[in-house]
């Protein structure tokens, strides 16, 4: 919204004061439009909108056709969210005040509000045209709103065709890197951050923005150093610090992260990202117990925090940590049961711990919810097998391939129980060609589950040409 603050306090002292005694003791007061407008500005620009609205309502009954009153109360709706009634109010007052540019920039910020990208950007161009000798503030509002509502191809179009004006004006530029940077021209928003610096070195979002795109070119090393000058200008520059501690991790520097992340969690901001990367930090190394101990942190900050869980319960066991992994798993299930995964990490720990047909509840759970992951039925196959050795696998496969007739996993173990127990090579041909054609890039992992499986392929001309049909470049 765009309502610059154009009085001092000083200059209409006076009239603050009659109006509050008004309101204080009940009496109307007459206030002419200049009087109006300025203390509806310094209401607002305290934030005040309450009273700002209270003396605009005595205004409009005061002047009832001043377009100038009818756009402040624009401004109300815009902040009370009410953008329909603010959108009807502005575009009737566009056609009497055509030449006030205050009224085009709320109405395009409305627009926008409401994705109405195109007609804001109309509005903005028109007010740019009346900004005059106020165009380069005009202009910082429109590209900071443009940015700030992800139309960074529009912010470039005003700044390419009016930066060149200000080439020193460091907050446009910094608009300008930025937009560069969302866009993907990553060079050419290397080369408006170097800019920016060059104006101001000491610009410390502009360092710590040059340092997000050296991570994302895989140049940690300047990362680093571009955050190192952020946190020489700003220590508490909480960003900062997080994501130098992430530049360290990419260069497998845990223990030097860790200090970086413990620093980060000093400032009392949200925890459970940094608890969690220094239980990673701390498995990388092999600080079993001191992992252990932030995982348990970051589920305990955060129960809804899915990624925590799942590098907790695998830590566990990974680390034969299966009482804790028993507990943790059924207590993971509380927040996340609609979460495969989680099924697959509790029927693991269950399978470790020789609870089987509570694995294989779990582990049909997980295929339910994922019935295209391979690996979950495997499992799920290779306990059911176990739990009942000598019943045939055949009524399993065939309620699975009715229940899930397009999924590719179902298919890869139809195929190898069709090579394998069955030995009816049309059958297996048959699934195997639906799973590749399905999901190809599951063979590999097919082959790791039924080792047996490659050689059979290979004696078989048939198989050998229907996988090469879908893996020419290995097989």
């Amino acid at each position: 919204m765009h309502e610059p603050w154009r009085y001092n306090y000083n200059d209409i002292k006076g009239e603050i004061e009659r109006f509050e005694m008004m309101e204080k003791g009940g009496k109307s007061c007459y206030f002419d439009v200049q009087t109006i407008e300025s203390l509806f500005d310094f209401f607002a620009d305290k934030f005040q909108f309450e009273k700002a609205e209270r003396i605009l309502s005595i205004g409009i009954s005061q002047h009832p056709s001043n377009p100038s009153l009818q756009s402040k109360k624009a401004v109300i709706y815009i902040e009370k969210g009410e953008d329909a009634k603010a959108i009807r109010l502005l575009e009737a007052l566009s056609t009497i005040e055509t030449s006030n540019p205050d009224l085009f920039m709320n109405l395009g910020f409305v627009y926008l509000r409401v994705k109405r990208n195109e007609e804001a950007v109309v509005c903005f161009q028109k007010a740019m045209k009346l900004a005059f000798e106020d165009a380069e503030d005009f202009l910082f509002e429109i590209v900071q709103y443009l940015n700030g509502n992800e139309q960074y191809k529009y912010a470039l179009e005003f700044l390419s065709k009016e930066l060149p004006k200000y080439p020193n004006n460091e907050n446009l530029l910094f608009e300008y890197a930025f937009a560069l940077e969302k866009e993907g021209r990553v060079a050419e928003a290397l080369e408006a951050y170097e800019k920016l610096l060059e104006v101001n070195p000491f610009s410390e979002n502009a360092w710590y923005n040059l340092g997000i795109i050296h991570i994302r070119k895989e140049d940690y090393d300047n990362a680093i150093k571009c955050y190192d000058l952020t946190l020489a200008i700003n220590p508490s520059h909480i960003e900062a610090l997080f994501n130098k501690g992430n530049a360290l991790v990419a260069m497998n520097k845990y223990a030097e992260a860790i200090d970086y992340y413990i620093e980060y969690l000093s400032y009392g901001y949200e925890t459970t990202l940094p608890y969690h990367y220094i239980a990673d930090c701390h498995d990388q190394i092999g600080n079993i117990e001191l992992s252990l101990r932030f995982y348990r942190l970051t589920v305990d900050s955060e129960p809804m925090y899915l990624p925590g869980w799942l590098n907790y319960l695998a830590h566990l066991i990974n680390n034969d940590y299966m009482e804790e992994a028993l507990e943790a798993s059924k207590k993971a299930l509380e927040y996340h049961s609609d979460v495969p995964e989680i099924w697959y990490l509790r029927a693991r720990s269950l399978l470790l711990s020789d609870m089987f047909k509570e694995a294989a509840k779990a582990l049909h759970e997980a295929f339910t919810g994922e019935p295209d992951n391979l690996r979950n039925l495997f499992e799920l196959y290779f306990v059911q097998r176990k739990l009942s050795p000598r019943k045939d696998p055949f009524k399993m496969i065939e309620k699975w391939l009715r229940e899930y007739p397009a999924s590719p996993a179902v298919h890869y173990i139809a195929a190898a129980y069709y090579l394998i127990d069955n030995r009816q090579m049309p059958m297996a041909i048959k699934h195997l060609k639906v799973a590749l054609a399905e999901n190809p890039l599951d063979y590999e992992l097919f082959l790791e589950l039924f080792p047996t499986m490659e050689n059979m392929i290979k004696k078989s001309k048939r198989l050998s040409a229907l996988v090469n049909d879908f893996t020419p470049a290995e097989y």
